[in-house]
């Protein structure tokens, strides 16, 4: 089957997939497993509140510094936040642009104004997609289902005719059982190497 019979639309998270992240436990200087910390990431009310444009930096800041009991303060909080996406992988660029034109690209993406604002971010990778869902803009966020359905919404097409890479199990989960084709991936090599097994890079 050719690729653009299995789908039509590729999506993307950013970070961890697009991106490098810096390590979270050492940018934050936490107790914890990488894995717990990307579960608990994703379940933070105070996370979701900031990602979907509802609060301020300040304010998420520090609730995060009470939720989690950090041993530093709201300001050095925003320091190391501000530091923990690292820059697009050196491949990135080149795998978007060989993608075939007959397949549209999205980004999905929980993220922040300042985050996305960086230069070396959206100023990049921006004009790549057909599409950016990002969650500061959108007021949606990973792993709730509302996200997954305002993709296929917009794009009038089958769950199963998108297909889409993200670094964090639960949100690969939340995808696959929306019933798009969800693959964990974790940097662009990855990417790469399921767009080959799928035949849409040579």
């Amino acid at each position: 089957m050719a690729h653009d019979e299995q789908f039509k639309v590729i999506l993307f998270d950013l970070g961890g997939v697009l991106l490098n992240l810096n390590d979270p436990i050492e940018t934050f200087g936490l107790q914890i497993s990488e894995v717990e910390f990307m579960e608990r990431w994703l379940r933070s009310p105070a996370v979701r509140e900031f990602e979907r444009g509802a609060i301020d930096a300040e304010s998420f800041a520090r609730r995060i510094v009470t939720e989690a009991e950090l041993p530093y303060g709201w300001q050095e909080f925003l320091q190391r936040f501000d530091s923990w996406p690292d820059r697009l992988f050196d491949e990135t660029i080149g795998v978007l642009n060989a993608i075939p034109d007959t397949i549209k690209l999205a980004l999905l993406s929980n993220i922040n104004a300042l985050h996305w604002g960086r230069d070396d971010i959206a100023g990049r990778i921006g004009d790549l997609f057909d599409q950016a869902f990002l969650s500061f803009e959108t007021g949606l966020v990973k792993p709730d289902r509302e996200a997954f359905a305002m993709v296929t919404d917009r794009y009038a097409c089958r769950r199963d005719e998108i297909l889409f890479f993200d670094d964090n199990p639960l949100n690969v989960s939340a995808a696959a059982d929306y019933g798009m084709q969800a693959i964990l991936a974790v940097g662009i090599a990855a990417v790469s190497q399921a767009l080959r097994e799928r035949g849409v890079l040579s």
